[in-house]
């Protein structure tokens, strides 16, 4: 029995074999028959198709330099850097002085519930089994519909 680490590792290596085929072939076939591995002339459609393919397979994606900052643009950057982030922070902030402000009032209307009916308090506080949203939704399948499709649909020009 071949345990699956081995077995992904072997698939790998098969993989990686096939690529370094398919660029040999690739470099074969752009190169011609007989040129001494200068690319031919008549098949230059081919080339740019075959370099294309080389370089999305195997070349890395090429990143632009980053961008040295130095004296007072540097020290621009970092105040708009500190000024972003203190944005965030109190939106992050407000966004929670939010959800309190509901946890808190809805914490009081069950109370002022649970003081005036039990019965009511008792309703609420019990998820009912068949109004829930996943519930009510189709679940998909891979099969067509029964009906298929509506030809004699008509959109309403409004």
């Amino acid at each position: 029995m071949v345990s699956p680490i081995v077995r992904r590792t072997c698939q790998q290596l098969s993989l990686q074999q096939q690529s370094h085929r398919f660029t040999a072939m690739a470099v074969r076939h752009a190169s011609g028959p007989g040129s001494g591995g200068r690319p031919d002339n008549n098949a230059s459609s081919g080339d740019s198709r075959l370099e294309l393919i080389r370089r999305v397979l195997f070349e890395s994606s090429a990143r632009e330099p980053t961008i040295a900052l130095e004296g007072e643009a540097l020290e621009q950057h970092d105040t708009i850097e500190r000024a972003w982030k203190l944005h965030l922070m109190r939106q992050r902030e407000q966004r929670q002085q939010t959800l309190e402000r509901q946890f808190r009032s809805i914490h009081a209307a069950m109370s002022e519930l649970e003081k005036t009916s039990d019965r009511l308090f008792k309703g609420a506080i019990v998820k009912s089994r068949h109004v829930t949203y996943p519930k009510q939704a189709k679940i998909p399948t891979e099969t067509p519909s029964p009906q298929g499709w509506d030809y004699s649909y008509k959109h309403s020009t409004e």
